[in-house]
């Protein structure tokens, strides 16, 4: 699966509006709740790379909705380009009954929590394009948009840039980072301060 992830410099009731006004249906929000876990320890997160990182990180992710409430351990491998764009991305998970179980489990096992934090989504298509408006509170809004059927045939390559260019048809200001890690920038964040 190929997906792109880029911030928006704009506030999330602007970027919702005007998704709306080109064209856009809502589809449906949640929320994720996802707390990342690493065999690194807390000392050590300075000096590896984010793709060093998550080879050895497992989530617990709650996604929370009028309608569900879905807890699941997911583990990401992603295949990273030259410039650091995730190209491709394979999601392992399985389903767990108590976010605090698994938490308990992973902190008495030495496992170290690097980050924790809300991911607000809503989700709006236009023809096949899902495009996902998020906002997490300390990173500010972001758009995601994932790979769709009449492209899943392409190079992963190819995918990354037709998904690109879809973002940048919206006219936001945006970043230059077409892949953002926002856990990573999450850790970078908290390390900062």
């Amino acid at each position: 699966m190929t997906e792109i992830c880029v911030q928006v410099f704009k506030k999330l009731e602007e970027v919702k509006k005007y998704v709306i006004e080109n064209g856009f249906t809502f589809l449906e929000s949640y929320n994720n709740h996802d707390i990342y876990y690493t065999t690194y320890k807390n000392e050590e997160l300075k000096k590896i790379t984010y793709k060093e990182l998550l080879d050895r990180t497992i989530i617990i992710r709650n996604i929370i909705s009028k309608n569900l409430d879905l807890k699941n351990l997911v583990y990401k491998s992603k295949t990273l380009d030259n410039n650091g764009n995730v190209i491709k991305e394979i999601k392992t998970k399985v389903e767990i009954d108590s976010v605090e179980k698994a938490k308990s489990i992973f902190e008495n096992s030495g496992l170290f929590c690097w980050c924790d934090y809300i991911n607000q989504n809503y989700e709006y298509r236009k023809g096949e394009v899902v495009i996902n408006v998020q906002y997490v509170k300390e990173l500010g809004t972001f758009i995601e948009i994932e790979e769709f059927n009449s492209i899943k045939n392409k190079t992963d390559e190819e995918k990354f840039e037709i998904l690109s260019n879809i973002i940048k048809s919206l006219g936001f200001p945006i970043g230059n980072d077409y892949s953002c890690k926002k856990p990573y920038m999450f850790l970078k964040k908290k390390q900062a301060n």
